[in-house]
């Protein structure tokens, strides 16, 4: 953007001094426009970056879940179809219950036989038999029943489901494919929460609080400038982070968490709006209102994000 604004200006006075004439490029003209120009500069860099910051780099995140089966074996039956919206507790997968099955019914069966042997010892009482006795049959019966219901936990762990509302993602899983124990074999994006980060520089992030008003537009919607809210600053940078080892770190390790003074802002809309649903990955622009500048500073960056939407119109191959 502002690449195109010193092409524009540059062509401006271009046409006003050389081309049409219509003033003479004195001194004071010469100051005047090269003047203008470096205040704006001055004006985008020292000000209107820190008090009211844009960031080019904001893009849609929300949770993606892997999901594995419960226990290894043949796939049964598939129901996920990638990029298609489910509803949180539909089936997306079925491993073969078979092998569950068959336990469950024997130790349903184990558990008939140790239920029927207290009950019998129950009703013959005391007199008949001790107490000892009858505390082991119910021990056995407890047992058993507990057995029963890992038995079903398992036959009902055969399904995988849905863990929120959202859609499965490159599903790649077949019929009679083997799944080893708690191997992903399936992504699956939430829809429930997504959240928007847009990194701003580090100079700007301290004015920066929770509440703001903001603006973003997305790439995906041309034209089109959406309200929103920081919900927060993420004051953290994996760069920075040291793996955790015996070791004193040595000119490399910091030399590794050096980056770009940045960082993330968490935002999101202010309004949802169907018909513009906001796509886990999508990018775009944001600008965020800190209010510690004139409003002058505001409306620039309304121009500013409101002029690069429309740009997007523009295919750019670079």
């Amino acid at each position: 953007m502002e690449i195109l604004i010193t092409i524009a200006y540059v062509f401006l006075v271009r046409l006003v001094f050389f081309d049409y004439k219509l003033l003479r490029f004195s001194l004071f003209w010469k100051f005047a426009v090269f003047g203008l120009y470096a205040a704006a500069a001055l004006t985008e860099i020292i000000l209107l970056g820190q008090y009211d910051p844009y960031s080019k780099e904001l893009v849609a995140e929300s949770y993606v879940v892997q999901m594995a089966p419960e226990f290894g074996g043949i796939v049964k039956e598939v129901q996920a179809v990638a990029n298609q919206p489910v509803k949180k507790g539909a089936p997306l997968f079925r491993m073969d219950p078979t092998q569950w099955q068959q336990r469950l019914s024997e130790r349903k069966a184990v558990a008939d036989l140790a239920r029927d042997d207290y009950q019998r010892l129950t009703r013959a009482g005391p007199a008949a038999v001790s107490q000892v006795e009858i505390v082991a049959a119910r021990d056995r019966m407890e047992e058993a029943s507990a057995k029963v219901a890992e038995a079903q936990y398992n036959v009902d762990h055969t399904t995988i489901v849905a863990p929120a509302d959202g859609y499965p993602v490159n599903v790649q899983l077949r019929p009679g494919a083997f799944i080893r124990i708690k191997q992903p074999v399936l992504s699956f994006v939430s829809t429930e929460e997504m959240y928007l980060l847009a990194t701003v520089n580090q100079k700007a992030a301290r004015f920066v609080q929770a509440g703001n008003q903001a603006e973003v537009a997305f790439n995906l919607y041309p034209g089109r400038v959406f309200p929103a809210l920081v919900e927060s600053v993420v004051w953290a940078r994996g760069r920075a982070q040291l793996s955790p080892s015996g070791q004193l770190p040595d000119a490399a390790s910091v030399e590794a968490v050096e980056a770009r003074d940045l960082f993330a802002v968490r935002l999101r809309l202010a309004q949802e709006d169907p018909e513009s649903p906001v796509h886990f990955g999508a990018i775009g622009l944001a600008a965020i209102y800190t209010g510690e500048g004139p409003d002058v500073f505001r409306l620039l960056r309304q121009l500013e994000i409101r002029s690069e939407s429309w740009l997007n119109y523009l295919y750019n191959p670079f």
